[in-house]
């Protein structure tokens, strides 16, 4: 990586830095670009080089998001991975970032990046292959998806919107408990 590449990813990673420690402390509708820029001290000019607006922080950040979510899954072997491994591994996978979504969470914005992240995760089913996965239509994959992602994504909210959440493994093991309890 040459020296520019490096500074531009320093850069954005300042910003991005500089947006949440703002959204600690002020509402997100009130945030600035030229705050933003001031708290990573850097010009707005610098900011307008890798983001159109505030808006594009958010956008960015879901796009990374899915990007290192299949590198995590890429991590486990499709021929032996269990339906139980990928729960832990989500649930690992949010807990590691806890700090910023319970950010977004407080500030709203969590919830209202399900649309994009949906619109995406069909793409992230077929990229990985898990012996459950089945083949169907375009259609019947983007329900599958849009349902569980839908279910997940309620209960990354819940979880996460607490000061001190319980650990990822309670999570997992007690999501896996309800999902497999038989109901007479």
């Amino acid at each position: 990586m040459d020296g520019h590449t490096k500074l531009a990813q320093q850069s954005r990673t300042w910003l991005i830095d500089a947006f949440f420690e703002l959204l600690t402390q002020q509402g997100y509708e009130t945030l600035t670009v030229k705050a933003i820029a001031d708290q990573a001290q850097l010009s707005r000019r610098t900011f307008y080089r890798f983001f159109k607006d505030k808006s594009a922080i958010l956008d960015y950040l879901g796009q990374q998001f899915l990007t290192d979510y299949a590198a995590a899954l890429q991590t486990l072997d499709p021929k032996t991975v269990t339906f139980d491994d990928i729960v832990m591994l989500f649930f690992h996978f949010m807990w590691q970032r806890r700090k910023r979504l319970h950010c977004l969470i407080q500030q709203n914005l969590f919830m209202t990046r399900l649309p994009t992240m949906m619109s995406q995760a069909a793409q992230l089913y077929q990229q990985f292959e898990a012996p459950w996965h089945r083949a169907g239509s375009p259609e019947q994959i983007k329900l599958l998806m849009t349902f569980m992602l839908g279910g997940y994504w309620t209960v990354i909210n819940d979880w996460l919107a607490h000061d001190d959440p319980v650990p990822p493994e309670e999570l997992a093991n007690n999501l896996l408990l309800a999902l497999k309890t038989k109901r007479s």
